[in-house]
């Protein structure tokens, strides 16, 4: 990757960066290739620290302490929902109602994280339907809870997969060409551990179709 990652919030302990598709956050088992902290500790000079994740597909915006003391700082704040994550996702469908909080336990199985009825951990996402997009709709995704492919899971589950997210039930259509699943975080708000202000941060998608 050649081009910086661009940096939406910039102080000595923390950093939150518009995290491009096509990276892993952090390596992974039988991946090879530069991780996003690789690419931002190379751009910055310094080695970072990865606080929480987003899948490879997804854009946005995502949290990267500078130190140690701040990646630990920051931890117990994701661990008991105190940052506000707010998703964009384009669906197929329009979800029924147009807005809800989908509340489930899942479970990764085979490699899929299902919504099972015992088992697994709760999940909790508040959606809000925003605007239709042909056979599409733009969906804004508040988590509760942060799982492993939460927001991906709840809408396949809701009969509302994301575009581009076959993984989770997707299927094209002709005249339909999308290159990853359709997610983008959008906003992410927190209390600085560390500094005691308040930080709050808006990525802008790329994509047309994500933009409200």
């Amino acid at each position: 990757m050649n081009a910086a990652v661009p940096i939406l919030h910039d102080d000595e302990h923390l950093l939150v960066v518009d995290k491009p598709s096509g990276l892993l956050v952090v390596a992974a088992p039988g991946r090879s290739g530069p991780t996003l902290i690789d690419v931002l500790s190379a751009q910055l000079g310094q080695r970072v620290h990865a606080v929480h994740r987003l899948d490879e597909g997804t854009t946005g915006a995502l949290v990267v302490a500078r130190t140690v003391t701040a990646r630990d700082a920051m931890e117990p704040l994701f661990r008991s929902h105190a940052v506000r994550r707010e998703y964009l996702a384009l669906v197929v469908g329009r979800p029924s109602p147009d807005a809800g909080r989908i509340e489930s336990r899942l479970q990764e199985i085979d490699g899929v994280v299902r919504v099972v009825e015992r088992g697994g951990q709760q999940a909790i996402t508040h959606y809000e339907s925003l605007a239709r997009r042909d056979r599409l709709t733009l969906v804004c995704c508040r988590l509760e809870t942060g799982r492993r492919n939460q927001i991906r899971a709840h809408l396949g589950a809701l009969g509302c997969p994301i575009a581009g997210d076959r993984k989770y039930g997707y299927r094209a259509r002709a005249g339909e060409s999308f290159a990853r699943p359709m997610l983008h975080s959008w906003r992410l708000a927190f209390r600085h551990p560390l500094l005691d202000v308040e930080v709050a941060v808006e990525a802008v998608p790329h994509e047309s179709v994500l933009r409200p």
